[in-house]
């Protein structure tokens, strides 16, 4: 690494301060490449209509919906409820159906609503006669005719709490089987980053990455996916083709509504240092003659001890030398 440059990453010589001090840290180090990203929602879809009729009401933008609710209304009734699932809904599900997948998404939906308060129902792949109970008392509570069976479109399997994004259809229009209603998404947050393909060894599935959200928290996030495939940009003009990250983020800032499609940076690990000593970059001098010191401080008398710089990160430098965590350095106010 060059030291001593014009990009700003080392200090010039300057003589020792007085008066503010630090402390000798053992500390892991991150030097990161800040590249644009994109902030929205996992799980991204499209809503369509499940049975004709006439659009009565649609979900808000932003509005969440959560298992067992209507996603949207026909003909001045619930048209499509939510349930949690990984396999789509693809055929009706009524008493006689062949055994498969989706009657143990449903069943296990039905016990999550509470619609089987004596326990007869058996969480399988197997319609029986607990099954058409629990889905007439999920049809009564809706006020629903319980006749014990769900046309294809009555219900949507999605992987959990589902946010409306925008809306592809209005109140009063006609609305057939397959037409667009609007997009949906999960309610967990996530980056894409259209990576420069010659840049595809800066992310890897399971790395760490720091997200600078709009509201200007930085937090932290989790590579979940590299492209395989190099794609062109849109537009006339071309470019450089990239490949899509997407990025999961951690913690609170997971969850949450508002923010779609907001511009983000997104700080990739470019080089590491684990478990090194280091002190704030303002810590560090440069000695007459050549190179660095750090001035400590140790029961009211101060030296210099020269130290050989490493790797510079979020204010800090990795510090090689006769120093010890724990010590005071005098810094630059």
């Amino acid at each position: 690494m060059m030291l001593g440059g014009d990009d700003g990453s080392a200090p010039a010589a300057a003589a020792p301060a007085v008066g503010a001090t630090a402390t000798v840290e053992r500390r892991d180090l991150v030097e990161r490449d800040e590249l644009d990203g994109t902030l929205g929602y996992a799980d991204e879809g499209v809503l369509t209509a499940g049975a004709a009729g006439t659009i009565t009401r649609l979900r808000a933008p932003s509005a969440v919906v959560r298992r067992g609710e209507p996603l949207y209304w026909l003909d001045d009734g619930p048209a499509a409820f939510l349930l949690y699932g990984r396999l789509p809904a693809w055929r009706d599900l009524a008493p006689g159906i062949d055994d498969g997948e989706d009657v143990r998404q449903l069943e296990r939906n039905l016990r999550a609503l509470g619609h089987d308060p004596d326990g007869d129902l058996t969480v399988d792949d197997e319609w029986d006669w607990a099954t058409t109970a629990a889905v007439r008392r999920f049809q009564d509570a809706r006020g629903l005719s319980e006749d014990g069976s769900l046309a294809q479109g009555e219900v949507v399997f999605r992987r959990g709490a589902t946010r409306i994004g925008d809306a592809k259809a209005a109140v009063g229009q006609a609305a057939a089987p397959g037409r667009e209603l609007g997009t949906v998404s999960g309610t967990r947050r996530r980056v894409i980053v259209d990576l420069d393909a010659t840049r595809q060894s800066l992310a890897r599935a399971g790395d760490r990455v720091t997200v600078d959200l709009p509201t200007g928290r930085t937090v932290n996030g989790r590579i979940a996916s590299v492209g395989k495939i190099a794609e062109q940009p849109p537009g006339e003009d071309g470019g450089d083709p990239t490949i899509e990250v997407k990025i999961e983020l951690r913690g609170k800032a997971a969850r949450g509504a508002g923010l779609d499609q907001a511009p983000v940076d997104v700080g990739f690990a470019v080089e590491r240092r684990n478990d090194v000593l280091a002190v704030p970059v303002k810590a560090l001098l440069a000695r007459q003659g050549g190179g660095f010191g750090v001035e400590v401080v140790e029961g009211g008398a101060r030296r210099i001890v020269p130290v050989q710089p490493g790797l510079y990160a979020d204010g800090y430098v990795e510090v090689d030398g006769s120093l010890r965590a724990g010590q005071t350095v005098v810094t630059a106010r």
